[in-house]
């Protein structure tokens, strides 16, 4: 019960979340689209500090080390992860190919494509979870 149920809310909130395309098909009001984005950023970064960050570094302290150290360590890491998938991985950005230009892929392809890469740092965190390796 607790896996599906652990796999039916992300589910049902992404599909809510989708389902705004089709009440927004026409141009969206540029204020509306800079709200919603920061909308998008802030729940990103508050799931970040307080599902990741801070239990690696309550993690790190009960281990004797330096709490921000790790973490820190990893918060840069993984940017250079995802400056480097910017370069390499054919993406759109306005519209414009991006990213290595020898792959010709559609934009369905490169959407799914995003989506599997977006969820590889989320997939790692739900598996440390999974194992105990985080205990929150």
């Amino acid at each position: 019960m607790d896996l599906a149920l652990g796999i039916a809310i992300p589910f049902l909130g992404t599909s809510v979340g989708s389902l705004m395309v089709f009440f927004m098909k026409n141009q969206i009001n540029p204020k509306i689209e800079k709200t919603l984005l920061g909308f998008a950023s802030g729940v990103m970064i508050a799931a970040s500090v307080w599902s990741l960050i801070i239990p690696a570094i309550e993690m790190a302290e009960e281990q004797g080390v330096i709490g921000w150290i790790p973490a820190t360590i990893g918060f840069i890491l993984g940017i250079i992860f995802l400056m480097i998938i910017d370069v390499i991985v054919p993406h759109l950005e306005n519209n414009e190919a991006k990213g290595i230009k020898t792959f010709k892929l559609n934009k369905t392809t490169m959407l799914v494509l995003a989506v599997t890469l977006h969820n590889i740092p989320e997939g790692m965190a739900v598996r440390c979870r999974a194992c105990k390796c985080i205990n929150t």
